[in-house]
């Protein structure tokens, strides 16, 4: 069984900007579909390819990776 549910992971959109805004906004990433209705939908990384017959992958939303802080340890802290 797939992780792709159509309910959750797709959304339709009337522009590429519109979708990756959308997307970076709630911190997913996926791609962005044109449709041929015009219009374009933003899917999560599951999305199986082929379960949309007319969409064309337009844009590729990737977050960049979380900063990682050096981990201070009791001994190099410091008290003046």
């Amino acid at each position: 069984m797939s992780e792709w549910n159509y309910t959750k992971c797709a959304k339709p959109f009337s522009s590429v900007e519109e979708a990756r805004e959308y997307m970076i906004s709630r911190g997913f990433e996926g791609q962005i579909l044109a449709r041929d209705n015009g219009g374009y939908t933003a899917v999560c990384p599951t999305y199986p390819e082929g379960f949309y017959p007319d969409a064309v992958p337009v844009d590729t939303v990737t977050l960049p990776a979380p900063t990682v802080l050096p981990v201070v340890t009791s001994s190099e802290a410091c008290c003046f």
